[in-house]
């Protein structure tokens, strides 16, 4: 019987159903690197075939690499705009349309199952361009028994009292990931990240969860909320989601609760791809249900060790929707050797962040030069007062424009800011510090309405393409941590 949160009436998935899948996927964890890789090889060849035969486009453009067992680098890569574009001759089954999935998102039941079958999720199009994904109910089965394989593989156990705070909006990733936590979970709170901080405070108070799933930007205003004596709990493990995680998020859940955070990957297009272990030495990728291929510009592998300069995932089990070689342009490097804890899986030893939140310029010299906007905002976040940021370039640097919080100095903020933004930018930067609101950068996109209330670390940036050929700022961050309103 399908599980159903209590909360909303939302229909889930079959929990028997997971649990028995995650069983089976958990039995992987004992088995050797070799026979993990002659399983994925295997799982792969059934999936292409499967793609190739029922979906129009798969047939044209893979039917005969398919045919002639070609290895996979082979096959062309994919990308959201040209899945979105072909999206009706992708997809396996004749009745699902772009449109009609857009109209069920879009729609006051976007919550339910479309046709009685699809899990229809949508990015919210932070690189430039929403994106639309369906899941079958045996997929999402299999994507929600990954998440409960991987909270055991972290020592989450059944009897651990869990939370997820995710999106407010049911066709968010989040926000089904953390439904599902209700379904497994009768009792857990229904909360959001762009919930009221006092609402989340006294329902977490009431809880008492034993581990939390949520957001960076939450876990700091939660870590702020139990040092000032009005959230009184005691997880006993966090994991984030959604977000980059800064390393003084991890520094400061430690100091206050003696916790570990661990990290996860996850996206719309794939579900969780990876995630820490108790060693914390890499995030293990579920190699049995996705291949992810580290690569450079021209697709070429990179060995690990190496950052690459995109990633490219295949999707083992999702057959309505075959997503092959989907370009990510997250920068990733593999980590070498093998983890402690004697998993079979590759690991991921970091992501930087987004090729696209590469900030590059040239110098006072005349030569080039270019920072990723992480090695800022990770910083950023740290000073106190700061309540929204802004990076752009200019032509010999970096502008960062700073807005404060009320009562705050702006020139005592931008003092704490300078000496270490230069040294990380070889002194290249041009700080201007104001009240509550900073003036819009021209040709900046601003994420009103995407991350509300714990948004602390979240920005989008725009190809040259997207900005219609301008070459201004590139990218434009906004942190308002406490209040459940849209930022700008």
């Amino acid at each position: 019987m399908a599980g159903v949160s209590e909360q909303s009436g939302i229909p889930t998935v079959d929990i028997g159903t997971v649990d028995r899948i995650a069983e089976e996927l958990l039995g992987h964890s004992t088995w050797s690197p070799e026979q993990l890789l002659a399983y994925q090889q295997e799982q792969l060849k059934i999936f292409l075939w499967r793609a190739a035969t029922r979906s129009p486009y798969c047939r044209r453009t893979i039917g005969d690499l398919v045919a002639r067992d070609r290895p996979l680098a082979e096959f062309p890569t994919m990308n959201k705009s040209k899945l979105m574009e072909e999206f009706d001759r992708i997809v396996t089954d004749p009745r699902l349309t772009r449109t009609l999935v857009e109209e069920h998102v879009n729609g006051e039941r976007c919550g339910e199952l479309l046709l009685d079958e699809y899990r229809c999720i949508a990015t919210g199009g932070s690189t430039g361009q929403r994106g639309l994904f369906v899941y079958d109910r045996d997929a999402w089965n299999v994507a929600a028994a990954n998440q409960m394989r991987m909270q055991r593989l972290i020592g989450i156990t059944p009897d651990m009292r869990g939370l997820g705070i995710g999106a407010p909006s049911p066709v968010h990733m989040s926000y089904r990931f953390s439904a599902e936590f209700r379904a497994i979970r009768p009792g857990a709170p229904t909360l959001f990240v762009t919930s009221p901080i006092e609402e989340i405070v006294a329902q977490l108070n009431a809880y008492q969860p034993d581990y939390l799933l949520t957001y960076p930007s939450l876990l700091r205003r939660l870590a702020e909320e139990q040092r000032a004596g009005r959230l009184k709990i005691a997880p006993r493990l966090f994991r984030s989601a959604a977000e980059a995680l800064a390393p003084d998020v991890k520094e400061l859940v430690r100091e206050v609760w003696n916790a570990p955070v661990l990290d996860g990957y996850a996206a719309t297009e794939t579900g969780i791809m990876a995630v820490d272990c108790e060693h914390r030495s890499g995030m293990h990728i579920a190699e049995d249900l996705v291949v992810l291929e580290v690569v450079d510009a021209d697709n070429r592998p990179v060995p690990p060790g190496t950052q690459g300069a995109k990633m490219l995932a295949t999707v083992l089990f999702n057959h309505t929707l075959p997503v092959i070689r989907y370009e990510f342009s997250d920068l990733i490097t593999l980590a070498e050797g093998t983890c402690p804890c004697g998993l079979p899986f590759r690991r991921i030893e970091r992501i930087t962040g987004r090729a696209e939140e590469i900030l590059r310029f040239r110098t006072s010299s005349g030569g080039r030069a270019e920072i990723h906007a992480a090695r800022l905002w990770f910083y950023l976040v740290k000073v106190a007062g700061i309540r929204q940021y802004q990076f752009g370039s200019l032509s010999d640097g970096i502008r960062i424009r700073l807005a404060v919080y009320p009562g705050c100095d702006p020139r005592a903020v931008e003092a704490q800011t300078k000496a270490p933004t230069r040294s990380l930018t070889s002194n290249w930067t041009r700080l201007q510090s104001h009240g509550e609101r900073p003036p819009s950068l021209p040709g900046c996109i601003i994420p009103a309405a995407k991350y509300s209330s714990a948004c602390a670390c979240r920005y989008s940036s725009a190809t040259e393409g997207e900005r219609g050929g301008r070459k201004d700022p590139i990218m434009a961050t906004a942190a308002d941590r406490a209040q459940s309103r849209p930022l700008l």
